[in-house]
């Protein structure tokens, strides 16, 4: 009897479980962009922010 060979990958590395959802990553991506403006402007020393006269 002749075996037919089987080429695909059954290594649970190569097929992942699972993908983020596209909402998901938009998101996470608007949540962080205030985060990051308000660290360079803190970060920058920048008087705008400061609540003192």
């Amino acid at each position: 009897m002749i075996e037919a060979y089987d080429d695909s990958p059954t290594d649970s590395r190569a097929t992942p479980r699972h993908r983020t959802p596209l909402w998901v990553k938009g998101f996470l991506i608007a949540a962080a962009a205030p985060v990051v403006v308000f660290s360079v402007i803190h970060l920058s020393g920048d008087r705008a922010m400061n609540h003192t006269p």
